[in-house]
């Protein structure tokens, strides 16, 4: 059998095929990787320009989003989380069961081997086929260590199961999923800061991540799609809202500037805010010139909840920061430096 040495040497489209041959088996290289402790029923297929640490962090990552969503399949309406991420049952009404069900279909990934609920297997990859994983934006106080670096951390392809993983491990010129902590170690590094233990934001991990881009796959998060359809009813207006569900995508913010990229004429193309990060993900949910399903149409909603249920089961808290207020909605949307928040990624999460 050739040594991974010998098939990174080999020229790119061999050594793809054989990285793709090896971990697209019935096993998959879940299963057959050194140091896995669960056969799950999907699997996770590709690792085109992975190299061997980078492929354990991945399935380690995988793992721990596991564990990520079964803390946050039991829906509680009372709770303080589920009001900020997804917004009231009063505002939300009948769209409580969307949410309910994409978390549910996300806990999936947990299932083992055997069990006839089988989510479809995920492809990942490292070699940033969409050319989307540098540049600005997924910073934390211009310090990548242990939450992310600038750029992506992963993307979608298509809403397919199909993950490209940015970054190198242990790569200082480059940045990205492989540059963030283990979902524990994250947790147990900032529940003891004081000051920052709080700060739903601080906690941002691998896990986090793998979260976000689960969302995104068609087949685990739907999203509430309307638009205008010609009436066809003898009475009334020519046009009806017509609603259905879709692939889940980033919702933005209404209401407050466009962003600009710093470029200049005729590059200089206004940018809407996307609902990245706790305090935007918080506006979407709660201000009243967000349509009510915003929040659960963005995918970065589920992951942040998600984190923040594991949280208060391991260490019996929830991190409310950014406490937003709400009733000055026009002050709040004028604030870009607070829309902003500690956590900014590209728009383009879903390619």
């Amino acid at each position: 059998m050739l040594a991974l040495p010998m098939i990174l040497a080999l020229p790119v489209l061999l050594s793809t095929s054989i990285f793709t041959h090896a971990f697209a088996t019935d096993q998959g290289f879940i299963d057959i990787y050194k140091g896995a402790n669960a056969h799950y029923a999907a699997e996770l297929t590709g690792g085109e320009d992975c190299n061997e640490k980078e492929m354990q962090k991945i399935r380690d990552g995988f793992v721990e989003m596991n564990m990520l969503f079964q803390a946050a399949v039991n829906v509680n309406w009372d709770g303080v989380p589920e009001r900020e991420f997804f917004g009231s049952q009063e505002r939300i009404q009948n769209y409580t069961r969307v949410v309910e069900a994409n978390l549910r279909r996300a806990a999936q990934y947990a299932n083992l081997k055997g069990n006839v609920t089988r989510n479809p297997d995920i492809h990942v990859r490292c070699d940033d086929p969409n050319d989307q994983c540098g540049g600005k934006g997924w910073k934390r106080d211009g310090n990548g260590k242990g939450g992310g670096g600038g750029g992506h951390a992963a993307y979608n392809i298509g809403n397919e199961p199909h993950i490209n993983f940015c970054g190198r491990d242990n790569d200082k010129k480059s940045s990205g999923y492989f540059d963030l902590d283990p979902l524990d170690e994250r947790m147990e590094k900032k529940a003891g800061k004081n000051g920052a233990e709080m700060e739903l934001d601080e906690y941002q991990n691998r896990a986090t991540a793998w979260a976000r881009q689960v969302m995104h796959i068609s087949a685990v998060g739907t999203a509430i799609v309307e638009k205008a359809v010609p009436n066809t009813a003898p009475n009334g207006s020519e046009w009806v809202m017509s609603t259905s569900e879709g692939p889940m995508g980033t919702s933005v913010l209404a209401g407050v500037q466009n962003e600009r990229p710093e470029t200049d004429f005729p590059n200089d193309i206004q940018q809407l805010k996307y609902a990245y990060g706790a305090t935007r993900a918080k506006i979407i949910a709660a201000s009243s010139i967000q349509e009510p399903y915003d929040a659960i149409n963005n995918a970065e909603s589920y992951a942040l909840y998600s984190q923040a249920r594991y949280l208060m089961e391991k260490k019996n808290f929830y991190p409310n920061l950014p406490v937003l207020d709400i009733g000055d909605e026009i002050a709040l949307l004028n604030n870009e430096e607070l829309q902003g928040g500690k956590w900014q990624l590209p728009a383009n999460d879903v390619v």
